[in-house]
């Protein structure tokens, strides 16, 4: 809501409500004061105190952000304003009533001003506790909208980030290398071109779910290891065993290929007679597991995930809001493998 309508709908209420208790106001002199006329001025200019009053310490709550203050603080400083408005109110509704002779200093009581006073805190404190707890209620509506929003562009850049994902060498080597093909095999040629084609499609046109089912993910794979092997020839050789039963289940686009990629680079790429790629995707206790394995060994020290897998791990944790794992192991003299394990949802659950 703009603060103009809120100004509008905060007048719009004041006028509401302090019309209705100056109606009631009236009703009592007429019950009860039928004598004296000059009891509906009374209620006239009790009333509009009172608003002049609850306006102003809204104006304070604005300057000084009341609503900043923790509860117990807000609370009692608020009881301490009412307090303090309600005496003066009935001491100007005194003056008032004593300058128009509806009684004389004679006749004055200090226990009916405690008695009204008293009175008018709980009317004070009744508008007060309507205001803050819908200044309240608006304040958290609008995070949760700024949460969202937040929400959104970040997704937003993670969308961005992952479309950036892509090797751009691997783009390079793949046209300069179709490039060559024209000259030599123009059908194959056209045939990968139409494969960049389509992977360039899956990056662009993924949904904002940042979520895909691991067959089209498959079918993106594919493409991929075709071009590669232009760029490797007979060095890249690449199977796959995967369970019928996982290719709907949900994952994030990407996933696969960034650990294929990782396998072409740090493994077969740094074979002189490259070597060979293994995928295998299974459910096992309720997990996606993708394993890849590759020719190749793993460095003597230590070395932590890259910011690939990293960024995965938490797009994983945010699309499927359970982590996932990854673990890299030397499990032959000659062959890694790179498990990552996620948690298994259907694609199709997820999108009804």
């Amino acid at each position: 809501m703009t603060t103009s309508r809120q100004q509008k709908w905060y007048w719009v209420c004041q006028a509401i409500g302090w019309t209705f208790y100056l109606c009631i106001g009236l009703l009592m002199s007429v019950l009860w004061f039928k004598k004296q006329p000059g009891m509906y001025a009374v209620q006239f200019v009790g009333t509009g105190i009172f608003l002049v009053l609850t306006h102003l310490q809204r104006h304070l709550s604005h300057q000084y952000r009341w609503l900043d203050l923790p509860l117990g603080r807000l609370v009692l400083l608020v009881l301490a304003y009412n307090a303090l408005a309600s005496i003066i109110c009935q001491l100007l509704v005194c003056v008032f009533m004593l300058s128009i002779g509806l009684f004389t200093w004679q006749e004055f009581s200090f226990g009916y001003l405690v008695m009204y006073a008293a009175n008018g805190l709980v009317i004070l404190s009744f508008w007060s506790t309507i205001y803050f707890a819908f200044q309240a209620i608006r304040r958290w509506k609008e995070k949760e909208v700024e949460a969202w929003k937040l929400q959104a562009s970040l997704k937003e850049a993670e969308l961005q980030a992952i479309r950036s994902q892509l090797n751009p060498h691997f783009l390079f080597n793949s046209l300069n290398n179709i490039r060559s093909l024209v000259l030599e095999d123009q059908g194959k040629a056209r045939e990968m071109i139409t494969r960049l084609s389509a992977m360039m499609r899956y990056v662009i046109g993924y949904n904002r779910n940042n979520l895909v089912p691991v067959a089209e993910e498959l079918e993106f794979l594919d493409n991929y290891v075709a071009l590669e092997k232009i760029h490797f020839e007979e060095k890249l050789q690449f199977s796959s065993q995967v369970d019928a039963a996982v290719k709907q289940a949900a994952i994030p686009p990407l996933g696969i290929q960034l650990l294929v990629e990782n396998a072409i680079k740090h493994g077969i790429g740094t074979q002189l007679d490259g070597g060979r790629i293994h995928l295998s995707l299974h459910r096992q206790n309720g997990h996606l597991q993708v394993q890849v394995e590759n020719t190749g060994t793993l460095p003597t020290a230590l070395t932590p995930a890259g910011i690939g897998i990293e960024r995965l791990l938490e797009r994983v944790g945010h699309s499927l809001e359970q982590p996932g794992t990854f673990a890299l192991a030397q499990t032959s003299e000659h062959h890694v493998t790179a498990t990552l394990t996620l948690p298994y949802r259907e694609y199709e659950n997820l999108h009804h």
